[in-house]
């Protein structure tokens, strides 16, 4: 059997070099920019890769270019491929897409990425989609996602990684704000971290002003804590305190 990876950006190519020290299957590659990764065996287009493949891992940088492919590829989908995305993209851009590769018997497992950059520790993968379909290939993702999970239907791994997020951003401006109202009293940086830090319970949420927590880009971090609320809101649920 042979599995395709799509994208060769940093993750892109961890994954590439995760499954061929991992596994006995070829591995093929692609990337809309044309980058390769070291000597792995690198196809000239999409279609020619998922003509080829039973197992697809997909790590693109924007929806825009996931949109693009599905659009590209769709006349050399084929029942029983898999496909394993873990470009970042909406619940509902994900559910979508997986309602569209049905029609060709294709299953399509949105995989939520939670962490750092790149797919270096730490990070956590959530995948969404196809229960049986995510048993298929667990044991495939778990190559280069150790600590992946399977958290329901088609949306959900997106929907994790957007909550996840929103709450890392929440987090990071909740402490920085009390940071700042400790230094008001004349309390030092590391005072209020050493002080606070002893309680177990918010230990863990301080560790962020050590940069014990992974790097994350704030813009992502605003941009899905407001579509956190967002979805909050349309679920009919508080938010801050206030009814949606």
């Amino acid at each position: 059997m042979k599995i395709g990876v799509i994208g060769l950006d940093t993750a892109g190519c961890i994954i590439a070099g995760h499954l061929l020290a991992k596994t006995a299957h070829d591995i093929c590659t692609y990337d809309p920019d044309g980058r390769r990764c070291g000597t792995i065996v690198w196809c000239s287009a999409a279609a020619e890769l998922f003509d080829q493949c039973e197992r697809i891992v997909i790590a693109l940088t924007t929806p825009a270019e996931l949109t693009a492919l599905c659009n590209a590829v769709s006349s050399f989908l084929h029942t029983g491929q898999i496909i394993i995305d873990l470009t970042d993209t909406s619940p509902a851009l994900a559910h979508s897409i997986a309602n569209g590769m049905r029609r060709f018997g294709v299953s399509y497992l949105d995989c939520g990425v939670f962490g750092s950059s790149g797919l270096t520790e730490p990070f956590s993968v959530f995948v969404g989609g196809n229960g049986e379909s995510f048993s298929a290939v667990q044991s495939l993702i778990r190559c280069f996602a150790p600590g992946c999970r399977y958290v329901g239907p088609s949306g959900r791994g997106q929907a994790m990684r957007i909550i996840c997020r929103a709450l890392a951003s929440k987090l990071m401006c909740s402490i920085k704000d009390m940071e700042a109202l400790a230094a008001s009293f004349g309390i030092s940086r590391p005072a209020f971290i050493n002080l606070l830090g002893s309680f177990e319970e918010i230990a863990a949420p301080l560790a962020e002003l050590e940069g014990k927590i992974p790097p994350f880009d704030r813009k992502e971090l605003l941009r899905d804590a407001a579509l956190a609320d967002e979805m909050a809101r349309r679920a009919g649920l508080y938010v801050d305190g206030q009814l949606g």
